[in-house]
């Protein structure tokens, strides 16, 4: 109400006047104006408030839901090529900056418009060749002001990038403290924090430098029209042309007036700054997800697997190495196949094609869908909730099933011993429990599932052999009567299959039945 305050002040030595003279047309004039600014300052007030505390939070969430259910939705070959940095700028960031634009601050401007168009009809009752005077010198001011405000979007960009860059930094050294503690990389990494900060303190100097003239011109700007008035009007009154008690009402008014030059400056700077937001979130989102939807179109009633003359490589470029060239083999239901092969021969990419987190580049995959895998990869992640929650990857997962799987595993004494048992809360990437006690935690989570096929990718390579031998006694109890797909090196495991796939190269070089 800080308008409406300040025009009953400057409005309170006319209606004095206007009540002294008995001008009843001048002090109905003032009471109505006043009135209609209280009354839309109060209604735009309200509104505010109630888009604020009603619909702000919502849209606040509808944005930041749809942003983190693109990239959940978004092929894994290129969410693989997106900044974790950069995307969590644009989610702490852009989005909240663009949902108070949306909400509080084009609130701002709509009222501001109001009060304009108010302030326009009560000067025009009071003198109009002064009115147009004064409102005529407004698109100028205004045209000038939107050429000024062009080259904050850029820089607001880069500004935004560069803070991406230096959150990047910042994510990866949570995500791999005990990596730079282990190699002593705590003044690398501190270097690089720097060296990134300072490019966005660079950004940011080059965006205050682009928009201080914005700012300088618009304090010009909106006193100009309403010097101009007070000059123009105070000499009428000197000639008799316009009473006392017209001249406060006029600039009043015309003060107010200029509140909206005044706004327009920060109006463009936010819009520029929420446009460059805009287009971050546009560029980081303008993959299609139809390539994503590869995967769940899959008939989960598929039996039997097979690749046909399937060529694939992690990057789009012509001349990228091939990770997978021209790869056959059929997997039967109800078979254990392993596949085995020095590093880099491809043996995990077929897992990561069959799950459908890659695309081919060229051939035929039958598989099935999500539904038809479970999957234990070499290095599980374990979210930061109870290890009941992990393993049924639920908020409410069914007890007598996940008793079952555990003892199976050979986890559920383990899990017993601890004070809160299945409500133990496991610490971020699971360094409460021991890497075997992970391992069967994940065992148990894969077969939770109750899938027809079972992905096993070298799940015990970084395991004492005590431990591989408990974890494949395990893996074996609970693969009765499934489809086993492995990547392994060590013979235990591949022993225990009834085929072996021989890659090098991305190639299949054989294919042996019956072990080795």
């Amino acid at each position: 109400m800080a308008t409406a305050s300040v025009v009953v002040f400057a409005l309170t030595g006319s209606l004095g006047q206007a009540a002294e003279l008995g001008n009843t047309d001048e002090l109905w004039r003032l009471l109505i104006f006043i009135s209609a600014v209280v009354g839309i300052e109060a209604i735009a007030a309200f509104i505010n408030a109630l888009i604020l505390g009603r619909f702000g939070g919502r849209v606040g969430y509808s944005f930041r839901r749809n942003f983190a259910n693109y990239f959940l939705r978004l092929p894994y070959k290129k969410l693989e090529q997106t900044n974790s940095g950069d995307n969590l700028s644009i989610f702490s960031n852009d989005i909240p900056q663009a949902v108070q634009f949306a909400s509080e601050r084009v609130l701002r401007m709509i009222a501001n418009i109001f009060l304009l168009i108010a302030s326009f009809i009560f000067m025009m009752t009071l003198n109009s060749t002064f009115t147009w005077i004064f409102f005529g010198m407004f698109p100028v001011l205004t045209v000038m002001q939107i050429l000024m405000s062009l080259p904050i979007q850029k820089k607001s960009k880069t500004m935004l990038e560069k803070q991406g860059e230096y959150n990047a930094v910042v994510n990866d050294s949570l995500q791999n403290v005990a990596t730079i503690t282990a190699y002593g990389l705590e003044d690398v990494m501190e270097k690089r924090y720097s060296a990134k900060y300072e490019n966005f303190i660079t950004a940011v100097r080059k965006f205050i430098l682009t928009m201080l003239p914005l700012v300088l011109f618009g304090v010009f700007a909106s006193n100009i029209p309403f010097l101009v008035i007070n000059v123009i009007a105070g000499a009428a009154v000197i000639d008799g042309y316009m009473y006392l008690g017209e001249f406060i009402a006029f600039l009043a008014a015309a003060l107010m007036a200029s509140q909206w030059l005044s706004m327009l400056t920060q109006m463009l700077q936010w819009t520029q700054e929420t446009r460059a937001g805009a287009v971050r979130f546009n560029e980081n989102t303008a993959q299609s997800l139809d390539d994503s939807m590869a995967n769940q179109a899959r008939d989960n009633n598929v039996k039997t697997m097979a690749f046909e003359n399937v060529n694939f490589s992690y990057t789009d470029d012509e001349d990228a190495v091939l990770a997978l060239d021209d790869v056959s083999f059929t997997i039967n239901q109800g078979s254990r196949v392993a596949f085995v092969g020095g590093s880099g021969s491809g043996k995990s990419t077929v897992l990561k094609l069959l799950l459908g987190l890659y695309e081919p580049n060229s051939g035929k995959i039958t598989a099935g869908g999500r539904e038809t895998f479970a999957y234990v990869p070499q290095d599980s992640f374990m979210f930061p909730e109870s290890i009941g929650q992990n393993i049924a990857c639920s908020d409410t997962p069914d007890m007598d099933r996940l008793h079952k799987v555990c003892a199976d595993a050979g986890i559920l004494d383990f899990i017993n011993s601890l004070p809160e048992k299945f409500d133990t809360v496991l610490a971020e990437s699971a360094e409460n429990v021991s890497g075997g006690q992970r391992q069967r935690i994940a065992l148990a989570r894969a077969f939770y599932r109750d899938t027809p096929v079972v992905l096993f990718d070298e799940a015990t390579s970084a395991l004492d052999p005590i431990t591989e031998a408990q974890v494949l006694e395990a893996f074996d109890k609970l693969a009765q009567g499934k489809t086993v797909i492995m990547v392994a090196h060590r013979g235990k495991a591949i022993a225990t299959c009834d085929t072996v796939i021989t890659m090098d190269g991305g190639k299949v070089v054989s294919i042996e039945e019956g072990g080795q």
